[in-house]
């Protein structure tokens, strides 16, 4: 795959099946990807524990962006690229607020979750991610710095508890809804696209030489960082205007024919600053 050096996937709404299951078709694409020396990183929000089951699966060695961008980790030697997680003093504010109003928070520290009760909510993260949510006193983590903070709630309660964050925080901290129930809390200087670049410094690749596909807002910061940028057909409007291409869903083997579309123009040519949206 002459000129490309580096696909950047995200994970959950891109590489995997609503149901959270791996293709066969999305995991062959991989392969041949990586029979043409191209190096795949996997990006999420979820912990690097719980991305490591799908890379493994498709014989990932090198880096994979995990919370979104607060941290960089090498699978074959353990190297942390980057990790930047939130302040104390400011992850002890949203603790203290989320216990005062009863609102269902996991906290991110040391490669586990941590909640205050084991409920529906820590149920449904645990079933969406593979993980096992720990019942913990949450005020006894105070003075800690977590990787990432999380709120779960009903979607119909999101956007009143996003004006609620906004004004306790007043610009602190970045978050953002990366699923209708979740609103995702980091330091605010991460983005998966700041980690990206921290990879392709550390591994000296670079913009044209790397292809991004993804479906969320929080995949933006890493599009921009990209030379060639896939939307899936479930992307929002925001991705999908950025894209030089748009493919089929998630649940239509999309990043395989974004991987078959990659190889096909890409073989004879070098990667070119930009392509129409197909």
């Amino acid at each position: 795959m002459r000129g490309l050096k580096l696909i950047a996937i995200d994970l959950d709404g891109t590489l995997l099946y609503d149901d959270g299951t791996l293709s066969e078709r999305n995991a062959e694409a991989i392969s041949k990807a990586l029979s043409l020396g191209v190096e795949i990183v996997l990006a999420s929000g979820r912990m690097f524990r719980t991305i490591l089951p799908y890379a493994r699966r498709l014989n990932l060695t090198g880096p994979i962006i995990a919370y979104n961008g607060a941290l960089a980790k090498v699978i074959s030697t353990g190297e942390v690229l980057s990790h930047t997680p939130i302040p104390p003093e400011i992850a002890d504010e949203i603790v203290d607020h989320c216990l005062s109003r009863e609102l269902h928070l996991n906290f991110y520290l040391n490669e586990r979750v941590y909640v205050q009760h084991i409920n529906k909510w820590s149920r449904l993260y645990d079933t969406r991610t593979g993980s096992r949510s720990k019942r913990v006193d949450l005020a006894r983590l105070k003075g800690s710095a977590p990787t990432k903070l999380l709120v779960i709630d009903h979607p119909s309660r999101i956007r009143g508890l996003v004006e609620e964050f906004r004004s306790l925080l007043d610009n602190r901290l970045y978050f953002l809804v990366t699923m209708p129930e979740y609103i995702e809390f980091m330091n605010k200087e991460v983005s998966k696209g700041r980690a990206l670049r921290d990879i392709m410094n550390r591994f000296g690749v670079s913009r044209q030489e790397v292809a991004v596909i993804g479906d969320g807002n929080n995949d933006l910061p890493m599009m921009e960082e990209a030379g060639v940028k896939v939307a899936m057909g479930n992307a929002t409007d925001k991705l999908k205007c950025m894209a030089d291409y748009v493919v089929g869903s998630n649940e239509e083997d999309g990043v395989a024919e974004a991987i078959e579309i990659l190889t096909r123009l890409h073989l004879s040519r070098p990667l070119p600053s930009s392509r129409p949206v197909s």
